[in-house]
């Protein structure tokens, strides 16, 4: 008695095996494509600079996301689209624009950025003096600087009515975190000036004991009165008299010497820097002359601690941070006076604040 053959789907036609082993070469190709195109969407790497966002300002794009071969730039004003790493573009009107990068074809990133009609530097906007960082409860000191200013309209950011109408006015804030400050002069609203404060929680100190038996109390006038006695001529009066004057020189003015200023470094070259500290490429020496050598500024962490900023580089060195939000807050010289932070640290394959 002969044994049967058994043969695997018998009917089917070869040529269906080799189409089949075709769409599977084909699928592992497509794999290993985007596999190998695949860019981390979240941890993308790039920035918008521009010394001011003004009218026909040039601005400066540019990109250094690891595993990025082609972008697309949309600056929003409805100009082409430039597929540049780094590119320039200048704005025609003023208003706000939303910019769209978009990373090897799927990864897709919005920026907002405004763009003024007149710079702070001509002399249209008004000049708002007032510290960086001040504290709960405690009187701030606003002053106002615009040729030809006879009225003056400041809200302090708590409430969207007018707080002061004076030229230099005093407040006193009542909740803690940033403060939009605008200044209004002579009723010209298409010229407001703009300024951003954060108001820190008050820090009570303990008041220092007096020790009554070490005071000094105040000695009698007799200690420092002269002696008794008739007045005498003083001998260098005589003695001058005998002394050569020079003649009067033709004084000289002296010349003015240029106000020296730091580097400038915008918010997201500054966040790149302190990515780096995170990876231990970078300490806080590299930050000293955008400081102005002053390590301890203060450093508002997610809205909720006040560190040095010497302790935060420490605090955030060797770990996997992800920056949401950073602003600089600088001085006439350029000098970052503090800085507003929020960020995540990566503990057990999730992000969490610290």
């Amino acid at each position: 008695m002969k044994k049967k053959k058994f043969n695997f789907l018998p009917n089917i036609d070869p040529k269906i095996y080799v189409i089949f082993g075709i769409v599977l070469l084909l699928s592992f190709l497509f794999l290993s494509y985007q596999y190998f195109r695949h860019v981390d969407c979240e941890n993308a790497n790039y920035y918008i600079h521009a010394d001011e966002y003004v009218v026909n300002r040039v601005v400066e794009f540019n990109d250094n996301t690891d595993g990025a071969k082609s972008w697309k730039w949309d600056f929003g004003d409805s100009t082409t689209v430039d597929k540049r790493q780094r590119t320039l573009h200048s704005y025609k009107k003023p208003g706000e624009y939303l910019v769209k990068l978009t990373i090897n074809g799927n990864c897709t990133h919005e920026k907002l950025v405004t763009i003024t009609s007149m710079s702070q530097q001509t002399g249209y906007l008004p000049v708002i003096m007032a510290p960086d960082v001040a504290f709960v409860g405690d009187p701030v000191q606003f002053s106002a600087e615009k040729e030809g200013g006879e009225s003056w309209e400041w809200s302090f950011g708590e409430n969207a009515s007018t707080d002061a109408l004076a030229k230099s006015p005093v407040y006193k804030f009542k909740k803690v975190g940033d403060k939009k400050i605008t200044l209004i002069v002579n009723g010209d609203v298409e010229h407001t000036a703009v300024k951003t404060i954060y108001i820190a929680p008050k820090t009570i100190k303990a008041k220092q004991k007096i020790d009554i038996k070490s005071y000094e109390f105040e000695k009698p006038h007799v200690a420092f009165s002269l002696p008794q006695g008739d007045a005498q001529k003083d001998p260098l009066v005589d003695m001058l008299q005998y002394i050569p004057v020079s003649p009067k020189t033709k004084s000289k003015k002296d010349s003015l010497i240029a106000e020296k200023k730091v580097p400038e470094i915008s918010n997201e070259q500054f966040q790149i820097l302190l990515t780096q500290v995170a990876l231990q490429a970078k300490t806080k020496d590299d930050f000293k002359e955008y400081l102005c050598g002053k390590f301890d500024i203060p450093v508002v962490v997610n809205d909720e601690k006040l560190v040095p900023f010497d302790q935060f580089c420490q605090n955030i060195a060797g770990k996997k941070i992800k920056i949401s939000a950073l602003r600089l807050n600088k001085n006439s010289k350029n000098c970052v006076q503090n800085i507003n932070i929020q960020y995540k640290v990566k503990k057990w394959m999730m992000w969490i604040k610290e």
